[in-house]
């Protein structure tokens, strides 16, 4: 690569040039100096790019340039002119003021008493300090090659980052910001509105018109926001179908419900072609009104709600939203719950199965208790907060340790409620089969109760872990069953002890027609299988007389015995 000399005519004038040149500030005084030195580099070609001198005798002018032109590679600078320091001010101007840590900067001081070499360095964020009378026209040349070469890499550094920073904060489908620029715009001060609008339905046009359609959707939904509203408010595209408009504090008032029934009638309205299908569409949207912090996740709560409860509405975030309250309750279960385990207060409550054919106790279930303030609750209250606080296994242990001791004191079986996040633990096999050696436990006096649930079940290492577990001799129970997806073939892949009709075909089977039907039909299949059921709810003697009728061997609910502490030896 050649850097040659080549000539620029003196008069031209460097305004208004093509991209084809470096340009160059020089700063000084002294008229001589400046003369010399645009006779030593006019001539300069780097990378086939001439050098576009500009000329300034004080800081003022020198400011006046900057502000008139950008992207200069290379500033030679003077220290003392019209001020003893004016050089160096300037240095702090194109630094600091204009924030321009691209543009070389070299001192040339012909007073260097006046500007020390060690203390410009060190206080100044230059890139050279060169004495006026060692710049001679070939290390001058050195100079300018090496720094406009910096400034080279800096530009083509910067140019990748923005490249990269570009498809980082832009959605590759609708070109839009995304959720990145968005976290970005709400992390500055003052209070913000914010509409996160979700397309309903969505899935479905991915499913019947293929993922290509469901692209085209997009973009035309977001260029409709762009078109309709980007002139108020700033448009991002997050993720799949969610969209969110955005405006800083100021005369929009989200607050106004007919303006957002004004922005989901404008979407409604709009015709969307895809591949000559016409579509209209409608939405779901939470808003966050005029507030701080959060305001993203505060959205897609409201957003849930409305999905929850009335897709296709808008819903306002406040502290009262029913998906807030939940929310909250399950934080406050969480923490009670952690200091429950820590404290002892999970206690195994028991409720007794009877043989309907002589009604004699043949096992209690071990259903789990939490003592708070001398109170005791069910796990209705903290089972969401135990599976999402991952603490559903700890309980589990408590529960086996407490059956175990209470089989070594000789009160016969129990069963035990086993969640699909405690069969996906794997140290489940390895404490169940320490915990009954250490208390020296037959496994057959151990059943475990598997909530009926057909993901769970299509899950191998579940089935493989239950296969395992009835090997070593514990009894399998499928509870509530009929409840969830209530697919036979399941029971084809597993060997189940007992079958547990769930309890609300049972509790109004002496009324309830379609519970009678269902109760009837999971009978005839189990005894075809050969599997036992037990009806659980049963809280009457009529009702018990009815299960009894049906061929259903065992039974347990209120009409035998509440959940307590307290056992009899069977």
């Amino acid at each position: 690569m050649s850097d040659d000399l080549i000539f620029l005519p003196e008069d031209e004038a460097p305004l208004s040039l093509p991209k084809a040149f470096w340009k160059v500030l020089v700063v000084d005084d002294e008229e001589a100096v400046q003369v010399i030195t645009r006779n030593a580099i006019k001539d300069i070609v780097i990378q086939n790019k001439g050098l576009a001198v500009y000329s300034a005798s004080s800081f003022q002018e020198a400011r006046d340039i900057l502000s008139q032109h950008e992207d200069f590679a290379l500033g030679l600078i003077d220290v003392v002119m019209e001020t003893p320091s004016a050089g160096l001010d300037l240095v702090n101007y194109i630094r600091h003021d204009l924030n321009n840590d691209m543009m070389r900067l070299v001192i040339r001081t012909g007073q260097p008493n006046q500007a020390p070499e060690k203390q410009v360095i060190e206080n100044y964020d230059i890139n050279d300090y060169k004495e006026k009378t060692e710049l001679t026209a070939q290390k001058l040349f050195t100079v300018i090659r090496s720094s406009i070469k910096q400034y080279e890499q800096l530009t083509q550094l910067q140019e990748k980052y923005q490249e990269t920073y570009r498809r980082m904060t832009i959605h590759p489908i609708s070109q839009l910001p995304n959720r990145i620029k968005l976290n970005e715009c709400l992390d500055t001060d003052g209070k913000k509105s914010l509409l996160l609008v979700n397309i309903d339905g969505f899935s479905m046009i991915n499913d019947s018109q293929g993922f290509d359609a469901g692209n085209t959707l997009l973009k035309q939904f977001g260029e409709l926001l762009l078109t309709n509203f980007s002139h108020q408010m700033a448009v991002f595209h997050l993720e799949a179908d969610n969209f969110v408009l955005l405006c800083e504090e100021g005369p929009l008032n989200f607050c106004d419900q007919s303006y957002i029934e004004s922005i989901r009638k404008k979407i409604q309205n709009h015709v969307f072609n895809i591949d000559g299908i016409n579509l209209h569409l409608s939405v779901s949207a939470g808003l966050v009104n005029n507030e701080t912090g959060n305001l993203i996740q505060k959205a897609e709560l409201a957003l849930k709600e409305v999905k929850t409860y009335r897709e296709g509405s808008v819903k306002t975030y406040s502290n009262q939203l029913q998906i807030v309250k939940v929310i909250e309750e399950t934080l406050l279960w969480k923490n009670r719950l952690h200091d429950a385990i820590y404290d002892h207060r999970i206690h195994s409550f028991y409720q007794p199965i009877v043989d309907l054919n002589n009604n004699r106790i043949i096992k209690y279930e071990a259903l789990v208790r939490l003592e708070y303030e001398g109170r005791y609750y069910t796990p209705n209250y903290f089972l969401e907060a135990a599976r999402g606080s991952g603490q559903l296994f700890d309980i589990f242990k408590l529960m086996l340790t407490n059956v175990c001791e209470q089989i070594t004191q000789g009160y016969g079986k129990f069963s035990i409620n086993v969640d699909k996040s405690d069969l996906l633990e794997p140290q489940l096999l390895p404490f169940i089969s320490h915990t009954l050696k250490h208390y020296h436990i037959q496994p057959g006096q151990i059943t475990l109760e598997i909530l009926e649930n057909r993901s769970l079940m299509e899950h191998r290492g579940i089935t493989t872990l239950l296969n395992q577990l009835r090997e070593l001799g514990i009894l399998i129970a499928i509870d509530d069953f009929g409840a969830q997806c209530s697919n036979y073939s399941q029971l084809t892949g597993i060997t189940f002890d007992f079958i547990k009709i769930d309890g609300k075909f049972i509790k109004d089977i002496d009324t309830n027609k379609n519970s009678q039907i269902v109760a009837s039909t999971i009978v005839d299949f189990s005894k075809k299988m050969n599997i036992p059921v037990i009806a659980e709810y049963v809280h009457s003697e009529t009702i018990n007389e009815i299960v009894k009728d049906m061929g259903i061997e065992y039974a347990q609910g209120y009409f035998f015995a509440e959940p307590g502490a307290d056992l009899k030896k069977i």
